[in-house]
């Protein structure tokens, strides 16, 4: 294994480089200096920026694991000057940190506005992946975006509510889901984890139910034909 070569390519990844095209512009060579230097040092303050507003997340969403069975976490936050609004603020995006664990950089960068049209609840993981992968920021693109994933699925809501009897509550599934993603609760982690094992059983038990209902009418239909000639 090559050491040296290894900690030169983690240190290359580490260096700031401009994107800037500074050759098509008209600046002077000490002023293009300037500007460059000062793009590395916003860097290596966003780079620390970015760190504490993921570790804020993160010991929010701990300490108010420590207060749930008292509901002490409301009076706590206060007490230390926080808002419902921002607390809600950090829950969401601690939401995304947690679904997407190499984004942290770019999460942070996320307005307020961007964190809550991603984390709205009628936006499936399959939306906001593309939406995070394709690097889009600005929260009126992203509310562009995601509108039609939202129309689309209050539009099932209602067709399903009026022309068909459903069964199953995808919606629901859809929560839990996301649930598992941001708990840091390793009890309420196995509760889910044997709840859907049992949830495993009934599905595949149902199936052969389905099966065998299927075979009882296939027969009937192959009696009826016999009976018919």
């Amino acid at each position: 294994m090559d050491v040296f070569g290894e900690l030169q390519k983690a240190v290359k990844k580490e260096q700031y480089t401009s994107s800037f095209n500074f050759e098509s512009r008209e600046i002077r060579h000490l002023d293009k200096i300037f500007v460059q230097e000062s793009e590395k040092k916003l860097y290596r303050i966003f780079k620390n920026v970015s760190s504490e507003l993921y570790e804020i997340c993160f010991l929010l969403n701990k300490i108010s694991l420590v207060f749930k069975k008292s509901n002490d976490f409301t009076d706590w936050y206060e007490s230390n000057g926080l808002t419902k609004d921002k607390i809600s603020e950090y829950r969401k995006r601690y939401v995304l940190f947690q679904e997407f664990p190499d984004k942290k950089d770019f999460i942070s960068s996320l307005s307020v506005q961007a964190v809550k049209f991603l984390t709205h609840k009628d936006v499936t993981a399959d939306a906001r992946e593309k939406i995070i992968n394709g690097g889009i920021k600005k929260a009126e693109t992203i509310k562009e975006l995601l509108a039609p994933v939202k129309d689309q699925r209050a539009i099932e809501f209602k067709e399903k509510s009026k022309k068909t009897r459903t069964y199953v509550d995808f919606v629901k599934l859809d929560k839990i889901k996301d649930q598992i993603i941001k708990t840091e609760d390793k009890k309420e982690l196995d509760i889910l984890k044997a709840e859907f094992e049992g949830l495993e059983k009934y599905v595949n038990s149902m199936k052969k139910a389905i099966k065998n209902k299927e075979k009882e009418w296939e027969h009937k239909n192959n009696l009826k034909l016999i009976q018919g000639k």
